[in-house]
C-alpha cells in the first residue's frame, strides 16, 4: 500500500506543473454557465467571499481554480451589463438618420452602412446602433459622415435552427439593435475630419487606404490587400472569397495570430539583425529586449491600422504575451504564456469563447506548442547541420508540420461550425502560407514605409503578384466536388468531449495523457451518430423543409429566407449548398387555403396558410403547421399553433422510429 501511495504520489507531483494550464479551462467553465442563466453573479460572490474565509484549509490551487472559475462568472456578467443597450421592439418603417461609424457590404455585395446617435421617428427606446443595407449604385458615406435614408428595420433575427450560428447574440455584443434595408435614395451630408473624434478619424483613414488599395493594385488582388492591411474584407469577389473558403486558406484573410506573428516577427528579426551588424552596440544594449520592444510596436500599430477587430485583438494580446516575455528573459511561445493569453481575453471578451476564430486559434496554437515541445531534441540535431540543403529540408519539414498539426487540431472546430471538411486544406497551406511570410508580409511592411513617400509603386506590383499567385492556389485547390465534405451538424456534448480529450492529450505529461483519447474518441463517435432533424420551420412558417424519401432535404419555396434555406441544407451534411436543386424534388403543393406534403417515416405536413382548420386538416400521423391559430389541443395530428412560434426564430423536428415527435425550438439571444 505505501509503495502504490508513493507511485501515486510522485505521479501528481509530476503534473502538479501542468495544473496552471487548466485556469483557462475552469474561466470558460464561468462564463458558459453564466451566459447559459445557470449561475447567478451572487452566488460566485457569496463563493469567494467562503474562499477567502477558509483560505488556510486549502491547497493553493484548490484556492486558484475556484478564484478562477468565480472570476469567469464575474467577469460574464459585468460584460453582459457592459453592452446591455436597447433592441428595436417590432418591425420600423421610416426615415433613418444618424453617423456612420463603419462602412462595409454585405453577402450579395451591396453597401452596408452602421449609424450611431439614432433618430427615428416614434421609437421611443432607440437602439444603440443600426446596420441598414443601402441599394446598388446609391450614395455610400464615409465613416464619420451623416446618413438620412428611408428603410424597413427589425430587431436582430435569431438562429435560423437550433445550435446554429446566432447572429442576435453578436448583435448584443456589438449593441446592434436593428437592421434592416433601404427602400429609397438616402440622403449624405459630408462631415470634415477636424470635428471627428480620433477613433472616427482612424476609421476614416482606413477605408481611404483600402479604397486606395483596391485603386492601385486592382481586381480581386486589392480587395485581398485590403483586407490584409486594414481588414477591409468588403471588395473581395465571391468568386474569390469561395476559392479561399474551399480551399481551407480563408483564415489568411482575417487579420489573427498569423498575419500578426508574421508581420510581428519580420520586425523583430530586422531590428535584431540590424543592431547586431554594428558590434558596439551590440555589446552595449540587449538587442532581444530591444527588438522586441520594437516588435510589440509594430504590433500595436498593425491593431490600430486593421481595425481592432476581435480575432485581431486576441492575435495582439498572444503576441503581447510572446515579446513580453523576451523581454523578462522568459521562453516567448511557451505552454502558460499560451494560458495567459487565454485567460486575458477571456477576462476582457468573454464571449469569445463562443467564436470560431477564437476556438480554432488557441486549438492551433496549443498544437503547434506541444508538437514542437515534444520533438524538441529532434528540432536540436536539426539545427546542427548549417549547410543550405540541410537548411532547405528543415524548412519544408517544419512547414508540413505545422499545416499538420494546426490543420488536425482546428479540423473539430471547423466541422461544427462551418459543417465543412476541406480535403485538399495541407497543399494549399503548405504552398500559400510561406509565401505569406516570405513575400507578402514583407511587401506590407515595405507599404507602410514607402507609400507615405510616394514611393510604393513597385512594391504595390509585388504585392499583388503575391497576392495573385495566392488566389490562383486557392481556385486550383478549392474547385471541384472532391475539394470539400459536407458534415452533418453535431450537439455541442460532441464538441464538448472533443475540447476536453484534447486538453487532456495537451496538457498533461507521460502515460496519464492517453486517458484523453477516450473523451475524444466518445465525441467523434457520438458525432458519427448524431440524430438530423426531418422537418425545419422558419419564422411565421415563411420557409419549410423536410426530409425526402431519398434522405436529403427539399425546401418549400424557391426564393424566402435564403440564408435558412442554405444552413439548413450545409447542417444537414451537404458540402455546397444546392437551393434550386432541393426546390426541385420537393415533396409540396399549394392551394389558396393549405400546402401539403411528406416527410421523415412518411408524415404528412400540412401549413395552413388562412382560416380555420378543418377536421380533414388534423389526421393520424399528420404535422399541422398553423402560425395564426392556437393547435394546443389538437388531436390525433400534432399540432404546432403560434404557441410554438412564439418568440421563436425556428423550429426544428425529428420523427422517432417508434415515438411522438421531438421538436426543438431556436429562439433570439435575449
Amino acid at each position: 500500500m505505501a509503495e502504490t501511495g508513493d507511485s501515486v504520489k510522485r505521479l501528481w507531483y509530476g503534473q502538479a506543473r501542468r495544473l496552471a494550464l487548466w485556469l483557462p479551462a475552469l474561466m470558460a467553465t464561468g462564463i458558459a454557465l453564466r451566459f447559459g442563466g445557470h449561475v447567478a453573479p451572487m452566488i460566485a460572490v457569496m463563493v469567494g467571499a467562503i474562499l477567502v474565509c477558509i483560505i488556510p484549509i486549502l491547497r493553493p490551487y484548490a484556492i486558484a481554480s475556484l478564484l478562477v472559475f468565480v472570476c469567469g462568472v464575474i467577469a460574464a456578467d459585468v460584460r453582459l451589463k457592459m453592452v446591455d443597450a436597447p433592441v428595436l421592439a417590432e418591425a420600423w418603417r421610416g426615415d433613418l438618420s444618424g453617423r456612420a461609424v463603419a462602412v462595409d457590404r454585405s453577402s450579395s455585395g451591396a453597401p452596408r452602412v452602421t449609424v450611431d446617435e439614432v433618430a427615428m421617428a416614434g421609437v421611443q427606446l432607440l437602439p444603440q446602433r443600426v446596420r441598414v443595407t443601402l441599394r446598388r449604385g446609391a450614395d455610400v458615406p464615409e465613416v464619420g459622415d451623416r446618413l438620412m435614408v428611408p428603410a424597413v428595420l427589425a430587431a436582430p433575427r435569431g438562429p435560423p435552427a437550433p445550435g446554429a450560428f446566432d447572429f442576435s447574440r453578436q448583435a448584443y455584443f456589438d449593441r446592434l439593435g436593428a437592421v434592416g434595408y433601404a427602400v429609397g435614395e438616402g440622403r449624405v451630408d459630408s462631415v470634415s475630419d477636424d470635428v471627428l473624434s480620433l477613433q472616427l478619424r482612424v476609421d476614416r483613414a482606413r477605408g481611404r487606404i483600402a479604397r486606395w488599395l483596391r485603386d492601385r493594385i486592382g481586381g480581386a488582388e486589392g480587395a485581398v490587400a485590403a483586407a490584409l492591411i486594414v481588414g477591409d474584407r468588403s471588395g473581395i469577389p465571391a468568386e474569390a472569397r469561395d476559392a479561399l473558403r474551399d480551399s481551407g486558406l480563408a483564415h489568411l484573410l482575417a487579420i489573427s495570430g498569423l498575419h500578426m506573428g508574421l508581420l510581428a516577427a519580420l520586425v523583430y528579426w530586422v531590428v535584431r539583425l540590424a543592431l547586431a551588424l554594428p558590434p558596439q552596440v551590440s555589446e552595449r544594449i540587449a538587442i532581444r529586449k530591444v527588438a522586441a520592444i520594437c516588435a510589440l510596436v509594430a504590433a500595436v500599430v498593425y491593431l490600430v491600422m486593421s481595425g481592432a477587430s476581435v480575432a485581431t485583438q486576441r492575435a495582439f494580446v498572444m503576441a503581447g504575451v510572446a515579446f513580453l516575455a523576451i523581454t523578462l528573459d522568459r521562453t516567448a511561445v511557451t505552454m502558460r504564456g499560451l494560458a495567459v493569453a487565454a485567460l486575458i481575453i477571456l477576462l476582457l471578451r468573454p464571449e469569445s469563447l463562443f467564436e470560431a476564430g477564437f476556438q480554432m486559434s488557441f486549438a492551433a496554437a496549443a498544437a503547434l506548442v506541444a508538437g514542437y515541445d515534444a520533438t524538441r531534441g529532434f528540432w536540436r540535431k536539426r539545427a546542427e547541420k548549417r549547410d543550405w540543403k540541410a537548411r532547405f529540408v528543415t524548412g519544408v519539414m517544419a512547414t508540413v508540420m505545422t499545416s499538420t498539426l494546426a490543420g488536425f487540431a482546428t479540423a473539430p472546430f471547423a466541422a461544427y461550425h462551418f459543417n465543412r471538411l476541406v480535403i485538399w486544406g495541407l497543399p494549399a497551406n503548405l504552398l500559400a502560407t510561406p509565401l505569406m511570410g516570405l513575400w507578402i508580409m514583407p511587401c506590407i511592411v515595405l507599404v507602410a514605409i514607402l507609400a507615405p513617400f510616394g514611393l510604393a509603386g513597385g512594391v504595390l506590383a509585388a504585392l499583388g503578384f503575391g497576392i495573385g499567385i495566392i488566389l490562383n492556389v486557392a481556385a486550383y485547390f478549392g474547385s471541384g466536388d472532391s475539394a470539400l465534405k459536407g458534415v452533418a451538424a453535431g450537439s455541442p456534448m460532441v464538441l464538448l468531449l472533443i475540447v476536453i480529450g484534447g486538453l487532456w492529450l495537451i496538457i498533461w505529461r507521460g502515460w496519464l495523457r492517453v486517458a484523453g483519447i477516450m473523451p475524444l474518441m466518445t465525441g467523434l463517435f457520438l458525432w458519427a451518430f448524431v440524430a438530423r432533424s426531418d422537418l425545419f420551420i422558419a419564422t411565421d412558417a415563411a420557409l419549410i423543409a423536410g426530409r425526402g424519401e431519398d434522405g436529403r432535404l427539399w425546401v418549400s419555396r424557391s426564393r424566402a429566407e435564403t440564408y435558412s434555406a442554405e444552413l439548413w441544407l450545409r447542417r444537414d451534411g451537404e458540402a455546397r449548398p444546392d437551393r434550386s436543386a432541393a426546390y426541385g424534388r420537393r415533396e409540396w403543393s399549394c392551394t389558396k387555403r393549405r400546402c401539403r406534403g411528406w416527410t421523415g417515416n412518411d408524415w404528412r405536413v400540412v401549413y395552413l396558410r388562412n382560416g380555420e382548420a378543418r377536421s380533414t386538416d388534423c389526421t393520424d400521423r399528420m404535422i399541422l403547421i398553423a402560425p395564426h391559430l392556437s393547435l394546443a389541443s389538437a388531436e390525433p395530428c400534432f399540432g404546432i399553433g403560434k404557441e410554438a412560434f412564439d418568440g421563436a426564430s425556428a423550429l426544428a423536428i425529428r420523427f422517432p422510429k417508434d415515438g411522438h415527435p421531438v421538436i426543438e425550438t431556436a429562439r433570439p439571444w435575449r
